[in-house]
């Protein structure tokens, strides 16, 4: 036994440490040191030091080995115990599933160190995040997400985990702009606060209101060491150019030489001159009430018989021209009237009061300092409006108008039975509107005809049967029954040529709906055909089950309570590699998640009684013997793994390879771990028939698709990329 693990371990993980070859014609000598085993072109794996020579008959070669061997350094003994939620990281590798797995370290002689990992996973992990992302985002189930998403309270099963997630994610762009090329520039070019003398390419990273970077670039062609600059300026008597005060049209130049870059500015100036020939200005006599205002000023009694300047912005170009009044003299008395039209009533600002009848209402106050008096004059003009109603109406009429009482949006109404021509109600009120927001005024005058009304009998007649319920609409209004019902019901029809009611019967048997419960506990899923679906979690459904009528004829409701239980992890673990040169008891012991509470059946072969019930069995073997685990959880689903204990009298005929399946039965998806890349899964039949081969898995784990399989008994065999094999056995279970 010891001596096949020590092989396993060595092709496992040691590699040569020094190598080298001379050939000298048909000699070739090859000087090595290892770890572990080397195999030469004998054909021969050595494990020890060796001195050994070969004659390749077919090329007439003769070659000489000199082999030194290094012993790796291993401990299996003592397994390290991690434990995680969904995976574990150690060493610089990551498990996802759990139990007991080799794994290598580099030892001081450089040679590799062997060691036992026990992983212990939790399974389920919780999210809750609220993120906000550039670009992607790469979710912990591995899911690569590039736009926004919210997951609310869902379960995710990814690679052997669950994760019950709420997460809410903002994916904002990052933008990389195409290069902007600039044609010319002169002597430099500003680019986003950035100076550009050269024509190199420049970068600059901006951030976007989401924080997120956007990568502008530009390139800036045909720089120069001048730069030119043509201004064309009209300007109102001078203007001021590097120093110079011009006032006349001209054209200059000016060269600035004090920087790397010159600069040359060419000026074009069109000089207007203001008009200030006061001798020709226009006098503006003016005799105005207490006070007179003229471009912005406010000028009184004080300014009698005076000529008052001011600027003006009166010529072509937009210059001020200065102007002059004459100022006569002034009335005593200043007065100021306004003329307002209004509906209802009138607030003046002037009198803080309200008004609403039409007049001129003044209001009088002497200014002490201007010694003016001021009259100011409302002529308020309250406007009404009328209008003539016309009505026709079956028995009565109510009008509906606005209220009198001033209150906005509320709402008042007439009663009227007779026909005639009102413009008051019966109170004696007129009958008017006021508008709601402005409050004008209009009265009417309602012509009112009234209809006598005619009856008609039995016009419509309704005897129907329904199922809980049956609704029709009867004089404009929807009625609603879910009881027998049988009456006598008016329906009125009001027209311009038609007064008259319409009698009828209406009888309605209510009948009921039915309801049919299932209650399912299942393992793993169930498939319901009243909904077409299969579930894999408890569940609540209901569902209208058309093809199902009770007796009275109304619809059949199923209504399903499910409850999922699931199938439990359950591995082997211990010796079932044996040897004639070692010991012929083989140890095995279950690995799975306590939590669990499983019971346990083991069984030999095809035998149908277990012979043991215990988490672990010791047992003496002869030759290769097929050993079947039955694990039964406490909601008694059965998960069953079969291990081959092999008893061998070579190395070779090892079974190396530690695999693991699950769940074990399967009923859609089977998942295979191997402690090793797997390269090629071949699956059998009872019959020895392949019925799935998979070459491009190339992962230490896999998930198998066993929805084209039947219900039966299969046998799996696996490859690993270093040529290890391992069989196993399944049932697919539908």
């Amino acid at each position: 036994m010891k001596k096949a693990l020590l092989s396993l371990l060595l092709a496992i993980a040691c590699m040569p440490m020094a190598f080298g070859q001379n050939k000298a014609g048909n000699l070739v000598t090859t000087d090595t040191t290892v770890c572990g085993q080397f195999r030469w072109v004998d054909g021969v794996t050595y494990t020890t030091d060796t001195a050994v020579l070969y004659v390749d008959t077919a090329s007439n070669t003769t070659y000489v080995l000199n082999l030194t061997m290094l012993p790796p350094v291993y401990d299996t003994t003592n397994a390290i115990p991690l434990e995680g939620v969904c995976s574990v990281s150690w060493n610089q590798h990551e498990w996802k599933t759990p139990g007991t797995f080799i794994d290598t370290l580099v030892a001081s002689n450089g040679c590799d160190s062997i060691v036992k990992v026990e992983i212990t996973l939790g399974g389920i992990d919780t999210i809750n995040e609220t993120l906000t992302r550039c670009g992607y985002y790469v979710a912990p189930w591995g899911d690569t997400l590039s736009s926004s998403v919210v997951y609310t309270d869902q379960s995710i099963a990814a690679e052997h985990c669950s994760y019950f997630v709420n997460l809410d994610l903002t994916i904002n762009p990052v933008e990389i702009m195409p290069t902007e090329e600039i044609a010319s520039a002169g002597c430099s070019y500003t680019w986003n606060g950035m100076t550009i003398t050269d024509t190199a390419l420049h970068t600059l990273t901006l951030h976007t209101v989401f924080g997120c970077d956007s990568i502008l670039s530009v390139r800036v062609l045909n720089l120069t060491h001048e730069e030119f600059d043509t201004i064309d300026v009209t300007a109102c008597d001078e203007y001021v150019f590097f120093g110079d005060t011009l006032t006349h049209d001209t054209v200059c130049t000016h060269i600035d030489t004090t920087t790397a870059c010159h600069s040359v500015v060419t000026l074009n100036l069109t000089v207007i001159n203001s008009f200030r020939d006061t001798t020709a200005t226009p006098v503006l006599d003016v005799t105005g009430g207490c006070r007179i205002y003229w471009l912005g000023e406010t000028y009184t009694y004080e300014d009698t018989n005076r000529v008052v300047y001011g600027m003006g912005t009166t010529t072509v170009g937009g210059c001020d021209s200065l102007m002059a009044i004459h100022i006569v003299g002034f009335d005593s008395i200043q007065h100021d009237t306004t003329f307002v039209e209004n509906c209802g009533k009138y607030h003046w600002a002037v009198t803080n009061a309200n008004y609403d009848s039409t007049d001129i209402y003044t209001y009088s106050y002497y200014d002490s300092v201007a010694l003016c008096a001021e009259n100011k004059h409302l002529a308020l003009t309250i406007i009404a409006n009328y209008d003539t109603v016309r009505r026709d109406s079956c028995a009565h009429c109510t009008y509906v108008f606005d209220a009198r009482s001033g209150i906005a949006g509320a709402r008042d109404r007439a009663y009227f039975d007779m026909s005639g021509i009102y413009t008051a109600d019966t109170a004696g009120e007129p009958l008017y509107s006021k508008h709601m927001s402005t409050g004008c005024i209009t009265y009417h005058t309602l012509v009112l005809n009234i209809k006598d009304v005619e009856q008609r009998h039995r016009s419509f007649d309704i005897d129907t049967i329904a199922c809980d319920k049956f609704e029709f609409k009867f004089n404009g209004r929807k009625i609603t029954y879910t009881e027998d019902v049988d009456t006598t019901l008016v329906q009125g029809y009001r027209t311009y040529k038609n007064c008259y009611d319409s009698i009828g019967n209406i009888k309605v048997q209510i009948n009921r709906k039915s309801y049919r419960d299932y209650h399912e506990t299942v393992c793993d899923s169930y498939y319901w055909p009243f909904t077409g679906e299969t579930y894999t979690s408890s569940t609540t459904q209901t569902k209208v089950l058309d093809s199902i009528k009770n007796v009275q004829g109304c619809d059949s409701i199923g209504r399903l309570n499910l409850t999922v239980n699931y199938t439990p992890v359950v591995s082997i673990t211990g010796n079932w590699h044996l040897h004639t040169d070692s010991s012929n008891v083989a140890t095995l012991k279950v690995v799975d998640d306590p939590a669990d509470h499983n019971t346990y059946k083991w069984f030999r072969d095809n035998s149908v009684t277990p012979f043991s019930t215990s988490d672990s069995v010791s047992f003496t073997v002869d030759a290769n013997t097929d050993i079947r685990l039955e694990a039964t959880s406490n909601k008694n689903c059965t998960a069953t793994n079969w291990i081959t204990v092999t008893y061998t009298t070579g190395i070779d005929e090892v079974e190396s390879l530690n695999v693991n399946l699950y769940p074990n039965p399967a009923s859609r998806f089977l998942n295979v771990e191997s402690a090793e890349d797997i390269s090629e899964v071949v699956i059998y039949n009872a019959i020895g028939q392949q019925v799935i081969v998979r070459r491009d898995i190339n992962a230490t784990n896999a998930q198998l698709d066993l929805g084209a399989l039947a219900t039966g008994h299969y046998t799996m065999q696996i490859r690993s990329i270093n040529g290890e094999q391992a069989t196993r056995k399944f049932i697919v279970n539908k």
